[in-house]
């Protein structure tokens, strides 16, 4: 159970599982394997195979538009990775936003509790207990102090697009970011 999930906590989530004293430090000592499938799980996902093709243009049209919007509203304030064409084959099923590094830690974190009010889920890659973090990695330590990784990450949000929402649901997203984002950073530029 303690791969279901490691260090994020999913594990959690298992009927079946322990408290999670029984692991101690366990989770941050394995690396996440993310081992959630059974066979029902597996049974139910076959069917949906022959649908990806579909899924796939369904999630990066939704992100292009909601990163076109967001660009628009909000430039400024924010950067978005852009994939390497050609290496990679992208699947959109969440937006990854870097905000500017003249925010302040507090700021960041006044976004995503504006956010939350609104309803919307926006995690923090620097969070100590986001898998994206590496200083979560015990099981692969870095041999050296990684500042500018560390200074990154803690500027660096995730939100995910879940599928199953109708296209003006991302229109509501764009919403929240962009407010969230101008309602704490609304003076940062007018103060360079």
């Amino acid at each position: 159970a303690v791969y279901a999930g490691a260090y994020e906590g999913l594990s959690s989530k298992h009927v079946t599982v322990p408290k999670a004293e029984v692991f101690g430090d366990l989770p941050s000592q394995l690396p996440n394997y993310s081992l959630r499938m059974s066979n029902l799980a597996a049974a139910t996902i076959r069917p949906q195979i022959k649908t990806l093709d579909d899924r796939i243009a369904k999630y990066n049209t939704r992100y292009a538009k909601l990163t076109a919007t967001l660009q628009e509203r909000i430039g400024d304030y924010i950067s978005i990775p852009v994939n390497t064409p050609g290496v990679t084959t992208p699947v959109h099923d969440s937006i990854q936003i870097n905000l500017s590094q003249d925010f302040t830690d507090k700021q960041v974190h006044k976004i995503l509790d504006e956010c939350a009010a609104h309803g919307l889920v926006v995690e923090l890659f620097g969070n100590k207990n986001n898998a994206r973090n590496f200083v979560n990695w015990k099981f692969a330590p870095a041999k050296a102090p990684l500042p500018m990784t560390s200074r990154m990450l803690s500027r660096a949000i995730d939100c995910r697009m879940p599928l199953m929402w109708d296209d003006e649901d991302f229109d509501d997203m764009a919403n929240v970011l962009s407010e969230s984002i101008l309602s704490v950073g609304g003076n940062l530029l007018k103060s360079q």
